[in-house]
């Protein structure tokens, strides 16, 4: 994978933005909030300033996810296309499952991180710029 153009470290995640695509990684045992999200989406919002993104929270820790973050998505989501879970662990892939009765954005989970990047490069060309 490519070094990331900018990286951002919150109190709860920590933020790598590269062309195409933002990759999260979330700090052990957070309980991730409306308010946390809305933190990711102004970043992603400032990064990309209207050019269309892939999210892709690799799950390497332990945390729980409010699935109601994802209804507040609907009425921001004008350049994210698509979200990708990356994770090994079952309980995240269960939770990721889970997460993706509430997104209407394209939604893929992923055992490697390397798969969700190739995902988030072809979704990019499919919708155009």
């Amino acid at each position: 994978m490519k070094e990331p153009i900018k990286s951002v470290d919150l109190e709860f995640t920590s933020l790598e933005f590269y062309n195409n695509y933002a990759v999260s990684v979330v700090k052990e045992d957070t309980v991730f909030s409306q308010s946390q999200f809305m933190t990711i989406a102004e970043a992603c919002s400032d990064f990309y300033n209207g050019k269309k993104f892939v999210y892709i929270s690799s799950r390497k820790n332990n945390y729980n996810v409010n699935p109601t973050v994802y209804v507040k998505l609907e009425e921001i989501r004008k350049n994210l296309i698509g979200i990708a879970i990356v994770s090994d662990k079952v309980a995240s892939l269960k939770m990721a499952e889970f997460e993706r009765n509430f997104s209407k954005a394209e939604f893929k989970i992923f055992l490697e991180l390397d798969e969700a990047v190739e995902w988030a490069n072809d979704l990019i060309k499919k919708v155009g710029r």
